[in-house]
């Protein structure tokens, strides 16, 4: 079944339209942000200052909060281009397999009709000439009319009609072959140029994220300057005041790790210590590098580009390069493990509402202490970060036995 990324793809409409609206008013200071004179006057008056702090903390939650909704997106829509990838190599797969099914069955069918032929040559020579010239000029006919015209026939034996019959059979079957792998190209041009799009929505939620990022921080810089000037500290006691503020906001809704959900049946067993440890030492090794749309390295990365790497790095196949498949992946081989139960080298998996069907659109490797290492989104390189509550699927993948 085809994945539709019109979801996606309207969403990246709105917030390239939003992006747009506001980059066009924010070419260096919107006009409802504080100036430099704007704060110089508000200390005159302890009123007015506290005003202009909360208005200019306000301000700077608002960029985060966009920066966010713009770098959801841009993961979204990385994966549906992964996922559209899948599809298209299932497809091509498909094609391939019916197309040499089809070649297999043309031989047989013409290895048949040779020996029909030779049926035919037979009957001309014991007298049978009406009935050749019959059969070679009855295009027309019915399979089942000619075998039962044949059939009737005193020169033909038992074999003699089994010949013609496997002939008829041999004929349809490549014919229904054929039209079956026409039918596999078309649905894979079709999920080629599905994925093309899927692509094309994917950079530009990318591009937006970053350009949205570059400008939270141009913009978020001079704020934080501003209210470090207002309460008489530094830039950069505010910036990790109110970074530590944001983060608390974000737990206030999500105060604790997902609910236990039901355990596995049967559980997977313990991973291997030597295996985890070799693949978390592999993506470790890849903290700071960028972040990059379907990335799998060297030097650049997605999120299940990189969790892909990290456990191919140890011989462990986790599915394909897609956040979606992985989960499907230690679904289907029975590895996964509720999240309450989770040790270093599991995979957290993200989905809208911490959903357990449906997409996943981001993936992480759990290092242990409550961390983990991640390809966050366009603009973030790879780091390590605490793991986040919201959003997660309340069952992790354990890759290893």
């Amino acid at each position: 079944m085809r994945r539709s990324s019109r979801p996606v793809g309207a969403l990246i409409i709105v917030l390239a339209a939003t992006l747009t609206l506001n980059i066009a008013v924010e070419p260096a200071w919107a006009d409802d942000y504080p100036t430099w004179a704007d704060v110089e006057a508000a200390k005159a008056n302890e009123a007015t200052k506290k005003a202009e702090i909360a208005k200019i903390e306000a301000l700077i939650s608002g960029l985060e909060n966009e920066a966010a909704a713009y770098a959801r997106a841009a993961l979204e829509a990385n994966e549906a281009y992964n996922q559209s990838l899948d599809d298209l190599a299932a497809a091509e797969a498909q094609a391939g397999a019916l197309q040499k099914r089809a070649d297999a069955a043309a031989a047989a069918a013409e290895q048949s009709s040779t020996q029909a032929g030779t049926l035919v040559a037979q009957l001309a020579r014991t007298g049978g000439a009406d009935f050749t010239l019959q059969l070679l000029l009855s295009d027309q006919q019915s399979a089942e009319d000619l075998l039962y015209q044949i059939g009737t026939m005193n020169q033909l034996s038992a074999h003699s009609a089994e010949v013609y019959a496997q002939a008829v059979v041999d004929l349809n079957t490549a014919k229904s072959l054929s039209e079956q792998a026409t039918a596999a190209r078309t649905a894979r041009q079709g999920l080629a140029e599905e994925a093309e799009a899927a692509l094309a929505e994917a950079q530009q939620a990318a591009a937006d994220a970053e350009v949205r990022a570059q400008n939270q921080e141009q913009v978020a810089s001079q704020l934080y300057s501003q209210l470090a000037s207002l309460k008489g500290t530094t830039a950069a006691t505010e910036q990790a005041y109110l970074d530590g503020v944001a983060w608390e906001k974000a737990q206030e809704a999500i105060t604790n790790p997902p609910a236990p959900p039901p355990p596995v049946n049967p559980p997977p067993p313990a991973p291997s210590t030597d295996v985890v440890a070799a693949a978390i030492a592999f993506a470790q090794a890849q903290v700071g590098d960028q972040y990059l749309l379907n990335g799998s390295g060297p030097d650049a990365w997605d999120c299940s580009g990189l969790t892909k790497a990290s456990y191919a790095s140890v011989g462990v196949y986790i599915g394909t390069h897609s956040a979606t498949n992985q989960y499907a992946t230690m679904a289907a081989a029975e590895r996964l493990v509720p999240y309450n139960e989770l040790v270093a080298g599991d995979l957290l998996f993200y989905a809208s509402g911490g959903a357990t069907s449906g997409t996943k659109y981001h993936t992480a490797l759990y290092i242990g202490g409550g961390k983990m290492i991640e390809a966050p989104y366009p603009g973030v390189p790879v780091r390590v970060a605490a793991v986040r509550y919201g959003d997660l699927v309340p069952y992790a993948g354990r890759p290893t036995p």
